[in-house]
Formats: C-alpha cells, sequence, structure tokens
C-alpha cells in the first residue's frame, strides 16, 4: 500500500510541475538506479486523453510498442530479450560468446495522443535491483541506451564490422573504425553513484581509441550538445579534480591490448601522472551496461582535448593550438609547432645560442617530467603514438599532455629512452633536447627526486593495491563476459608483473638514462668543501673533464656510510649544493674515488 500512496504522490506532483510548464512528459513513479528488491513502478502522463508506451529493449517507443495500462514490477519479467551480447562486433576471430550475462531493467516510455503521435520526449531510467544479482561491490554504474539499429544495423550501427569491413585489413576497417560527427549516435547515458546521485540524459556517442575499436568491450566517448537536450555532463564524477561539468567523457576498456590481463594499467599511469607537471586525465573505475546487458568495467576518464584545456586552463578556444603524434594539427593552427620542430631539426642543443631560444619555446619542466614518465613506465605505445602537445596561443610555450597509459609498466627491461630514439621524426625533440647538458643534468636530477617519490615502489604499489580494491570484486563478471582476464589467476598473475616492475625497473633504467646523459669518463683529481667547518649544508667544488654521473658519499670517524646522493658533472666548473642533518662531528666526503675531510658543527 505504501509504494502506491507513493507513487501517487509523485505522478501529481509530476502533474503540477509539468502542466506549469506546458509539456506532456512521462512520469516515473520511481527514478532509475540500485535498489535492493524488486518492486511495482507506475508510468503515468498529465493529460487523460493521452496514453504511455513503453519498451524494455533499448528501442526508442513507438506507436507498435507496448502500451502502459499497469504498474509494472521490476523483476527478471522485464529484461530485454534482444540479446545484443551474442551480435558480433568485434573481428570475428577474437569474438567471445559467453553462456549468460548479467542484465538490468531499462524502460524507455514516451506519452503518445489519440492519434498514436508522439507528444514528449523519451523518458529513460535503467534499474539495478541487488536480489537480481545487480550487485557492483561499490562500483559505480553507467547505462548506456540506444536503438539497437544505431549500434549494430549493418550499414551504420558503429558497433560491428558491418559494410566497412575487409578482412583483409580486419584491424583498420569496420563501422567500428569510422570517425566523425557522421558516426556520432544519440543516445541515452545514465551515470549512477553507489548511493544513486548521477545524472541521466540524452547525449551523443562515438566509439573511440585503437586497437580496442576492435574488440567486443570498444573504447567510447560521449558528447554533450545542445541539441540534444543539455550542454555539460554536470556531476563531479572525479575525486581529483573539483571540476563537475565536462563536455566530453571517454570510456576506456578494461581490455586496451594483449600486453597485461590486470586492466589497470591507465590507471596506474594517470594516477601517477596527476603528481607531476602534465597534464593527467581524472579517472575513475565503473562498470558499464548497454540497453540493460552488462558490459564489463571500464575507466571513465576526461577527454584530452580543447575542452579539456578550456575547462582546466581557462584558454581561449578561438588562439588554442594541439598538435598530435608530433605534427598532426588536431586544434586550431599547427604553423607555430611545424616552425619550432623544423628549426629543432637543424639546431645545436649543445650551443648555449640554440637551447636559450629552446627553452623559451618549450615548458621544459613539463617536457621533462613527460618523457620521465613515458620512459620510466616503459610505454611500449609511445613514442610513435599516443602524444598530445598544446600551446595556449601562438608565442606561448608548448606543454605535452599525458594520455593512454595502457603499454606502461608491463615490461621492465624495455629501453625506452633507446626506443624514443629510433623512432624517426618522432624523436627528434627528444633527442635534441637531451643533446643539452643542463637538460640532461636537470632530467637526471628530476628522475632522482621522483624514485625517492612518485616512482617509488612503496608509492607505486599503493596505487596497485588501490585498483585492486576497487575492482577485485567484479574483475569475474568480467572475466565471464569477455574471457579477459581469461580468469582470476591470470588477473592476479598481472597483477603480480605489475609488481615486479614497479619493484625491478630502476635497475634497468639507471642503465638507460646513464646511456645518454652520461657521454665520459669519471675525471676531476681534486674537491673542496664551502665552508667548512659548516651547519651541514655546504658547496663543493670542482672541476670535470667531462659529463657524467657519480655518487657523493659522507663517512663518520666509524667508517658507516651516513649519506648518499648520485650527482650529475658538468665538464668545467662545478659548484653543487648539499644539505645535510648530520649531527656535529669530523666527516669524511667521498667523490669519484677521492676523499676529503669536512667538520659539522
Amino acid at each position: 500500500m505504501r509504494w502506491r500512496l507513493k507513487a501517487v504522490f509523485l505522478l501529481l506532483t509530476g502533474c503540477l510541475l509539468q502542466a506549469s510548464a506546458q509539456e506532456e512528459q512521462v512520469l516515473f513513479s520511481a527514478p532509475g538506479g540500485f535498489y535492493e528488491e524488486s518492486f511495482p513502478i507506475s508510468l503515468g502522463c498529465c493529460y487523460g486523453n493521452h496514453h504511455v508506451r513503453y519498451t524494455i529493449n533499448g528501442d526508442s517507443p513507438t506507436p507498435t510498442s507496448a502500451l502502459y495500462t499497469d504498474p509494472l514490477t521490476l523483476n527478471e519479467g522485464l529484461y530485454s530479450k534482444s540479446d545484443i551480447y551474442t551480435i558480433v562486433n568485434s573481428i570475428p576471430s577474437v569474438f567471445y560468446l559467453p553462456d549468460h550475462i548479467q542484465k538490468a531493467i531499462v524502460i524507455r516510455a514516451a506519452v503518445f495522443d489519440e492519434n498514436d503521435s508522439i507528444i514528449s520526449p523519451i523518458a529513460t531510467n535503467s534499474y539495478f535491483i541487488r536480489s537480481l544479482g545487480c550487485d557492483f561491490h561499490g562500483l559505480p554504474v553507467i547505462s548506456i541506451v540506444a536503438d539497437s539499429l544505431s549500434l549494430f544495423d549493418y550499414e551504420t550501427g558503429i558497433f560491428i564490422p558491418g559494410i566497412h569491413y575487409d578482412p583483409s585489413d580486419s584491424t583498420h576497417t569496420g563501422n567500428y573504425c569510422q570517425r566523425g560527427r557522421e558516426w556520432e549516435r544519440l543516445i541515452n547515458m545514465e551515470f549512477y553513484e553507489p548511493d544513486n546521485t548521477g545524472i541521466n540524459q540524452p547525449c551523443g556517442l562515438r566509439t573511440h581509441g585503437g586497437a580496442s575499436r576492435w574488440y567486443q568491450q570498444k573504447g567510447m566517448r560521449f558528447y554533450a550538445r545542445e541539441e540534444y537536450g543539455k550542454k555539460r555532463f554536470k556531476h563531479r564524477f572525479f575525486e581529483s579534480t573539483p571540476i563537475a561539468s565536462f563536455k566530453r567523457l571517454n570510456l576506456h576498456p578494461f581490455r586496451c591490448s594483449n600486453w597485461l590481463q590486470t586492466g589497470g594499467q591507465e590507471y596506474l599511469a594517470q594516477t601517477v601522472a596527476a603528481n607531476l607537471d602534465v597534464e593527467a586525465l581524472a579517472v575513475r573505475q565503473t562498470v558499464v551496461f548497454i540497453n540493460g546487458e552488462y558490459w564489463g568495467i571500464y575507466t571513465l576518464e576526461e577527454s584530452p582535448d580543447e575542452r579539456y584545456l578550456e575547462d582546466h586552463y581557462d584558454v581561449d578556444l578561438e588562439k588554442l593550438n594541439i598538435i598530435k603524434y608530433w605534427g598532426v594539427t588536431q586544434y586550431g593552427d599547427g604553423s607555430n609547432w611545424w616552425s619550432l620542430y623544423t628549426w629543432i631539426n637543424s639546431a645545436d642543443l649543445s650551443l648555449p645560442e640554440d637551447s636559450a631560444y629552446a627553452y623559451s619555446r618549450i615548458d621544459v619542466n613539463n617536457l621533462i617530467d613527460y618523457l620521465l614518465l613515458e620512459t620510466y613506465s616503459a610505454n611500449l605505445d609511445w613514442p610513435q603514438n599516443n602524444v598530445l602537445i598544446w600551446q595556449p596561443e601562438a608565442g606561448q610555450s608548448f606543454r605535452w599532455i599525458f594520455y593512454d597509459g595502457d603499454g606502461c609498466f608491463t615490461r621492465p627491461q624495455f629501453n625506452a629512452l633507446e626506443n624514443a630514439h629510433h623512432q624517426g621524426g618522432n624523436s627528434v625533440v627528444i633527442k635534441h633536447f637531451l643533446e643539452n647538458a643542463h637538460f640532461r643534468r636537470t632530467f637526471y636530477e628530476r628522475y632522482l627526486q621522483l624514485l625517492e617519490t612518485h616512482f617509488s615502489y612503496s608509492y607505486l604499489k599503493s596505487i596497485l593495491d588501490r585498483y585492486q580494491q576497487l575492482v577485485e570484486g567484479e574483475v569475474t563478471a568480467q572475466s565471464e563476459r569477455f574471457h579477459f582476464p581469461v580468469n582470476m589467476d591470470k588477473w592476479h598473475e598481472g597483477l603480480e608483473d605489475a609488481e615486479l616492475f614497479i619493484s625491478s625497473r630502476h635497475n634497468y633504467f639507471k642503465e638507460e638514462i646513464l646511456q645518454y646523459i652520461s657521454v665520459g669518463e669519471p675525471s676531476i683529481s681534486s674537491f673542496c668543501c664551502s665552508p667548512n667547518p659548516s651547519t651541514g649544508t655546504f658547496c663543493i667544488r670542482f672541476h670535470s673533464e667531462a659529463n657524467y654521473v657519480s655518487p657523493i658519499e659522507i663517512f663518520d670517524i666509524m667508517g658507516r656510510k651516513v649519506y648518499w646522493k648520485e650527482l650529475y658533472l658538468f665538464e668545467g666548473e662545478n659548484n653543487i649544493p648539499i644539505s645535510t642533518s648530520l649531527s656535529p662531528g669530523l666527516y669524511l666526503i667521498r667523490l669519484d674515488g677521492i676523499a676529503t675531510r669536512i667538520v659539522i658543527r
């Protein structure tokens, strides 16, 4: 009886509101979201000579759709019978058909007049009943609802191989590989937090990404447009940014590659990037449903484009320039970049005048953090891919955006710096900046800082553990749906491989980095400390015959090592500050095999 009174109250309240707005609309007695148990739901409209028709398979209601007459009980009887999961929506050789899948209840409804003409917007609500198995272990859920032809029609469906598929070029053809506004489809997107807060609105959907397009679990992008009803997605999706209004959002699938079966490389990489001087994307693990059918684990994230930069940096879109793949103009005018790129290609950045100009055109601190992140994480899909460079306006410095970290943190022995030097035109900026001694020194010293902080084993392990806690309860369902990971054992193996990477990467990377920044043999004859005695903060002064790396070591009078640090030594005169917290006493300092005494007072 209680649900009936509540339903009547909600419907009457809705009718009063809609009457004042003078627009007919479907009224639901309960909104979409999570519910513990099944219950009856009522649909209504405001005028007695109108009626409601509805569908449960995601399609838009038509005059032939079911006529609403009595409350609908939210149980298995309202599951879609379309079984779209059986449609081959990938390269046929990688398609996996599960025995069954989890389903939710989707109701799309509209008001029709006495002539059966639709006279209201289509209303869409998705219901996730925990007693029916819809428990996603604390993750939010995204429900994508669309006319099935928009996704699966042979000629126009954006999710299938379709008319554009060529078996002789299976990874670059297919409807799902098409791009542009012509291949954007109108859908309804709902986002529900575990407490049922969120959004429910029509928007545009396109496939997105590279390899994920030809897998079943596709990369996707949402577009908020005024013509669809709302200009923005207004919700605070991410803890890492206060921004709560977005023009575009990406869905990054659990399976984007075959490198590891963890599904967490993007989450790990972007979480690290957020602490560096690079433009990073906010990320959130979520579960996705399409037309009421389970579609696995995804990473919801910001879309790295002009709207992202507008939201974060308040740029003028008429002046903004974005370059992709080191030379393709993605937005604005690319001539400023091409001019600089051409100059760098013929410049000698070991010369003071050339390096000064290069430093004035590129944000070097950003470039260093960007290069360190890409190379220390051993990104297998960079720098030939996944490069975004932006400039607020002509004449200002260029900066880098980090995106697509699926190739990161997988192979600890991968020599990313060497790879970055042998990518043709993609290597120009990297190679030429590493010609500059000051850049090499800053690059190495920044690496040492990060090794103690955001590249440290303890920090990276904490992110990996957090990821495991977030998704572990949902991985079995992901595996059963897409056979990726193959099973929980394979997923745990992937996590172990990721942990092996973060525990051993430094040993391999140190060899790589010294290969490119240490260009000479150790060659100092003496050094001195000033002031001496000191309070623990002093400078060491010496002349070096080459650029190279050497540790400085400090021993107490008992011969115990009490301080150690690697230094980058410049060719020529060096004056390097050292700061310690040593107790008063006499100490021995050793640099490059040469020793001297210092008194700390």
